[in-house]
């Protein structure tokens, strides 16, 4: 009988120790499961992750391949306005040089005319220096309501001599400020 308890204790010993060897097995058979499980979530959680990342890689390529364009655009319109601002700049040079020849044109004609005034004038003092009556006299500005004969009244003089000294065209006309040299 011993022998038998023993034997009985063998089996329930065995027995006990496989019980205990699959209750290990089947929790870490568990948490094997669990943690397969959990790898798992996070592997797709991953993968959900790399989509979004794909997709927001997607939308920036997009975007910096709408902005690469916006900028050789942009770029090109620059140049283009470059060459229109030039173009226009140099046609502006172009007027101007020929208005500055025009003026320079109307000048020269402007002083001959001045220098043959001055000519005239410079004939009419000499002719005038010739004659003593005229070579002294009084310089009179007109006032309104004045005539030549006035004038001449007032300065004793005739008004041929006033007529003459200043070459005058029509006795008749006075101007209101008019300068009149008026001989002695």
């Amino acid at each position: 009988m011993t022998r038998l308890i023993r034997i009985g204790l063998f089996i329930l010993l065995t027995v006990s120790l496989g019980a205990c060897r699959t209750t290990r097995q089947q929790e870490e058979k568990a948490q094997r499961q669990q943690w397969e499980a959990r790898l798992s979530s996070q592997v797709l959680e991953l993968e959900e992750r790399i989509i979004d990342l794909e997709t927001d890689l997607a939308v920036f390529k997009r975007t910096q391949s709408d902005l690469d364009n916006r900028i050789r655009r942009t770029a090109s319109e620059a140049d283009r306005t470059k060459e229109d601002t030039a173009r226009a700049a140099r046609s502006l040079e172009k007027k101007i040089t020929a208005v500055r020849e025009e003026i320079s044109k109307k000048l020269d004609i402007i002083l001959e005319e001045v220098a043959r005034e001055n000519e005239r004038l410079l004939e009419r003092i000499n002719t005038g220096r010739g004659n003593s009556v005229l070579t002294q006299g009084y310089e009179h500005v007109v006032r309104g309501g004045e005539t030549l004969s006035t004038i001449a009244r007032e300065y004793g003089v005739t008004i041929n001599a006033i007529v003459e000294a200043n070459a005058i065209s029509d006795p008749n006309t006075l101007r209101v400020g008019q300068k009149l040299f008026i001989p002695q």
